[in-house]
């Protein structure tokens, strides 16, 4: 029974011992495949490191909409390079963020700018969206994002409806923690009734979990409301991941 998160920020540049931990505990409770999603562009090399120690840890560099203002011509030759290595699944985690103090206006540009590399190298993308839910559908409908290069709506909690939009366009839908909050009521309809084949699994850790294992968490949680086996839902979202990966390796250690 293995498992895949597809959301998990394992390294801090102030503590690489704390990472290597996270995927020692990983690994212990079968969480065979760890993506790291980008925040920052000094993020990015210290990501592919660990990627390139651990089989099992792999990276997804990109400039979150938080820090729009690190693009620049420099930023967009790196991560042209980076998608190619053998360890990157994806660029993410880019979107739009409300609360974020770069403008929407700059923070589209930098969007729109990592969107073309993702399409012209063939990679999927990792979503985060916050209030502006609409406005980015818009956009990666007018893209054909979903349909060409596939990618995972990170954190999902928006409703049933605006799920099957998402689904429809060709995306994934990151189901983590938010699904064990005790006032959550839309996201337990998105999960009960989408495709199966539209689900994986994460925990945006630290940011929504303590700990690598709360991922187990989420799958039990999923398994009850689909009424199947855990083993079933390791099984389903694992195969998704790999689906929408292409470059997620064999691992039966």
């Amino acid at each position: 029974m293995h498992f895949c998160d597809t959301h998990i920020h394992l390294y801090t540049p102030d503590s690489e011992e704390a990472a290597d931990a996270r995927v020692v505990a990983s690994d212990v409770a079968g969480i065979r495949y760890l993506i790291q999603p980008g925040v920052r562009v000094a993020d990015w090399s210290g990501m592919l490191t660990l990627s390139d120690r651990h089989s099992q840890v792999y990276a997804a560099p990109g400039l979150h909409p938080m820090y729009a203002d690190q693009w620049n011509e420099d930023a967009a030759v790196l991560l042209r390079e980076l998608v190619r290595h053998p360890k990157v699944v994806a660029i993410g985690e880019i979107g739009l963020d409300a609360a974020a103090e770069s403008s929407i206006k700059v923070q589209e540009k930098v969007l729109r700018a990592q969107l073309q590399i993702a399409l012209d190298e063939k990679i999927p993308v990792m979503l985060h969206c916050r209030h502006k839910n609409g406005f980015l559908l818009d956009i990666l409908h007018e893209l054909q994002v979903g349909s060409r290069i596939g990618g995972v709506w990170h954190g999902f909690s928006a409703s049933l409806p605006f799920a099957r939009q998402v689904v429809a366009q060709g995306f994934c839908v990151g189901i983590g923690p938010i699904l064990l909050r005790d006032n959550v009521r839309k996201l337990l309809a998105t999960v009960a009734d989408l495709p199966a084949s539209a689900l994986v699994l994460e925990t945006d850790l630290p940011d929504m979990a303590r700990m690598p294992t709360d991922l187990l968490k989420v799958a039990r949680k999923v398994a009850a409301l689909r009424g199947i086996s855990l083993q079933q839902t390791a099984q389903l979202t694992t195969a998704n991941a790999r689906r929408l990966f292409h470059k997620l390796q064999d691992n039966n250690r």
